[in-house]
């Protein structure tokens, strides 16, 4: 069986807002009660709107915030409890790789500098035991041996992006959270780097939480998708089940706003009615009711709990009723198409 990595029960992240002099302070839930559990070798992939909590997600898990309440347990270990030496030991667990390689780099240390700085600080390695393992990762990661006594701004984006592969691989970490890693990159280069993390994950066995508002690329990377909506999961279970055949209202209409080429891969359009609500003041009951075209009576008062059906969890009460739908022949014009099965133009190959 594949040991559990990482396992989040109820996380929850709240912040205080002031609204001016004459006005209380107000509560930001960015994330409310957030469950999953991952194993070795498997990437989650969180997916969302703007706002809806991803980030919020990724500093929870990379422990750069305490959570407000909840558990989050990495190699077992309780990381929301743990004490200041257990948190430094973690730390080494679980790595990040942002979205901006231009700005996560150190434009004033070289490429070995930076890889070597994370074995320097948290391993007892020899100077020259650091550079020869700076090398083999230089070498796993596609760039050449020259490229180690460069500076950031003699590389490419992707090249860039590369290097910070690197630098979360350096402790061989248990986990790796990368927020949005390819969306600042060309779309041949996102191919590629993509192509890394799976090449990684495939010889080191890391998890990953996988953060991106591409569909199309968390359809190639994730084993499993968790839909975020306003700080909570709304659908979360394998790729298959939630990309093929959605049930949530809000997962439906995120995939029937991807763009395809073919006329025969279009999903049913979904009607959202008007913006996101503010997080300030978030809708009672079904905090998706004010934009859900199934909302009933029910839905604005009781706050809807996530259920098992049909192999993934989804926080719908009439989730049944898109269920119905989803099972009709597929003679019927009214049932909706299969996700497209490209990256755009350029597939990731394998």
């Amino acid at each position: 069986m594949t040991a559990v990595v990482l396992q989040a029960q109820d996380l929850a992240r709240h912040y205080r807002v002031g609204r001016g002099l004459l006005r209380t302070a107000a509560t930001v839930k960015a994330l409310d009660g957030v469950s999953f559990t991952l194993q070795a070798g498997r990437t989650l992939a969180v997916v969302g709107e703007s706002g809806c909590g991803k980030s919020t997600l990724a500093r929870q898990l990379t422990l750069i915030e305490p959570p407000t309440s909840g558990a989050l347990f990495i190699d077992q270990r309780d990381a929301a409890q743990a004490d200041p030496r257990t948190l430094k030991a973690l730390r080494q667990r679980v790595q990040m790789v942002f979205q901006n390689p231009y700005a996560s780099l150190n434009p004033r240390k070289t490429i070995a500098a930076a890889l070597a700085e994370p074995l320097r600080i948290n391993t007892v390695l020899s100077k020259a035991a650091r550079a020869e393992r700076v090398m083999q990762m230089i070498e796993r990661v596609g760039l050449r041996p020259e490229h180690a006594a460069r500076y950031p701004h003699m590389f490419s984006g992707g090249q860039r992006q590369r290097v910070a592969v690197a630098r979360a691989m350096m402790l061989q970490p248990a986990l790796v959270v990368a927020d949005e890693p390819t969306s600042a990159l060309d779309v041949s280069i996102q191919a590629q780097i993509l192509n890394l993390f799976m090449d990684l994950q495939d010889s080191t066995g890391t998890a990953y939480v996988f953060i991106s508002h591409n569909l199309a690329v968390v359809e190639h990377v994730a084993h499993a998708v968790m839909v975020m909506y306003l700080g909570r999961a709304v659908e979360h279970g394998p790729k298959a089940a939630v990309l093929k055949t959605p049930l949530h209202p809000y997962t439906r209409a995120l995939l029937a706003a991807v763009p395809v080429l073919k006329p025969a891969d279009r999903r049913v359009h979904i009607p959202l009615i008007g913006e996101t609500p503010s997080p300030l003041a978030p809708p009672p009951g079904c905090t998706f009711h004010t934009r859900c075209p199934l909302a009933q009576a029910r839905c604005r008062t009781e706050p809807p709990a996530l259920r098992d059906i049909q192999g993934r969890l989804v926080a719908c009460h009439f989730a049944e009723r898109t269920a119905d739908q989803t099972a009709e022949p597929a003679a019927n014009h009214t049932a909706e198409p299969t996700v497209t099965e490209t990256v755009d133009a350029t597939a990731v190959q394998r």
